[in-house]
């Protein structure tokens, strides 16, 4: 049996409510919160209790392998909070955990590819929004998955999510995301035998317009071309070896795209950065973060 605890320390957030294209709403709301995790417990019912930085006492119900639950209260907006201590209990189980909490932040500034500083939303479990100047600070616990969505309220009309992405969090990272038209969705890469691989999914928002425009009838898949899609580790441009272009297992046809790019194996963490630049399809960028510990890909 295993406790594991996460802390996502961002402030209050009584933001706006963000809809795509499909009809599907998104409240940005945040309250900072607690996560904990159990990992091979008798399924039942136990009571948990924190006695540091606070005093919460809780009723759960373990029901899976690994269950997880969510502990919100002001007291977890200090992403410097260390540890916890943690009793679980039931009627023939007692233990005590003092647990470790280690948050990394990802900041930078949020813009337009026109250098226009965005208020853009951050999102991935947990929300935050940059001030008006685009800065922005996010906190997320080290060692979870991050699908960081990047996107202001002009979502699903005007612009489309810039992704950052990182198998396990391990550092402070800075990074100047940039919001466009074109989504850059699925990225992937990982590092093998002298090359970066890296694997994504395209999507237009002007062809989707289209397709709304034409009640979803009607597919404009967004077909790349080469000269339309740069590479850059840590900003520097990289040759792209070969570009392949694979379809997706949809019912209709559309592409995703294979890029193979030879170099050295880079220094940790690797910021791997993939900008789509089309006058026909639109422009937009995602992230993805590499550490140096081997195949992190699909």
């Amino acid at each position: 049996m295993k406790v594991n605890a996460y802390l996502y320390p961002n402030p209050p957030l009584e933001g706006e409510t963000l809809v795509n294209l499909w009809g599907d709403k998104f409240k940005m709301k945040n309250k900072p919160f607690l996560e904990l995790e159990f990992i091979g417990f008798k399924k039942g019912k136990y009571e948990i209790e924190i006695s540091e930085p606070i005093k919460i006492r809780k009723q759960i119900t373990i029901k899976k392998e690994i269950e997880k639950i969510s502990l919100f209260s002001k007291e977890f907006e200090n992403p410097k909070l260390s540890k916890i201590c943690v009793k679980i209990k039931s009627k023939k189980f007692y233990e005590e955990y003092e647990l470790n909490l280690r948050v990394h932040k990802i900041y930078g500034r949020v813009t337009d590819f026109d250098n226009n500083p965005l208020s853009a939303y951050l999102w991935h479990k947990t929300i935050v929004k940059a001030d008006e100047n685009g800065k922005f600070v996010f906190y997320y616990p080290e060692g979870k998955i991050l699908r960081l969505f990047v996107c202001d309220n002009r979502y699903s009309k005007e612009t489309l999510e810039c992704w950052i992405v990182c198998n396990f969090l391990r550092s402070d990272l800075k990074i100047n995301p940039k919001v466009g038209n074109f989504e850059i969705y699925d990225l992937n890469v990982w590092f093998s035998a002298n090359y970066y691989f890296a694997f994504f999914i395209p999507a237009s928002l002007r062809l989707l317009k289209l397709e709304k425009e034409l009640k979803w009838k009607k597919t404009f898949p967004p077909i790349l071309k080469k000269d339309e899609v740069k590479v850059f580790i840590n900003e520097k441009e990289m040759e792209i070896k070969n570009f392949i272009e694979i379809p997706t297992k949809w019912k209709v046809y559309w592409p995703s795209y294979l890029l193979w790019i030879k170099s050295i194996r880079h220094k940790k963490p690797t910021i791997f950065r993939v900008l789509v630049d089309s006058e026909e399809k639109g422009i937009g960028e995602a992230y993805y973060i590499l550490y140096e510990t081997g195949y992190e890909g699909f």
